[in-house]
């Protein structure tokens, strides 16, 4: 088989996988990997299928922002990494994180979707531990807690 006929079995290979559903490239490229297409024809197919829109990192990004939001909000660098991990581009990842709003205002967010209506140190606790966990700064965490604990007042 030469190189243009294997060529046109991965690009078909990978528009009957895509089908009507998003994928990020990363994961368009390890899926032609994984069915026996080196790295240059898999490189070159999504390059193309990317110049065809029928790959965008940038709406595959938008599918994973969406998970992440309310009780699942994660801070920018967590974000940054789940994208990557998603086979988001490099490049497309970071203007995608850059473009979300700061970790104090989505941290913010993140103790408004717990639901707590009164203030300990218990809640405190609990709640800053869930912000760690997620990805934000202790320092970070605390300071929104004092002025979410405000607005209780």
């Amino acid at each position: 088989m030469n190189s243009s006929d294997t060529y046109r079995q991965a690009l078909s290979c990978a528009v009957k996988h895509i089908g009507i559903a998003t994928y990020s490239s990363g994961k368009i490229r390890v899926y032609l990997i994984e069915h026996g297409f080196s790295e240059d024809v898999a490189g070159a197919v999504v390059s193309e299928l990317i110049e065809r829109e029928y790959i965008n990192d940038r709406k595959a990004s938008r599918k994973v922002l969406i998970s992440r939001t309310g009780k699942k909000q994660e801070s920018r660098d967590y974000i940054l990494k789940r994208l990557l991990a998603a086979g988001i581009d490099r490049t497309v990842a970071e203007e995608v994180t850059a473009e979300l709003p700061s970790d104090a205002k989505t941290c913010y967010q993140l103790f408004e979707s717990l639901g707590y209506t009164e203030d300990s140190d218990e809640i405190r606790s609990e709640m800053i531990n869930t912000a760690v966990r997620r990805g934000y700064p202790y320092e970070l965490a605390s300071s929104v807690y004092g002025v979410w604990s405000q607005g209780l007042c």
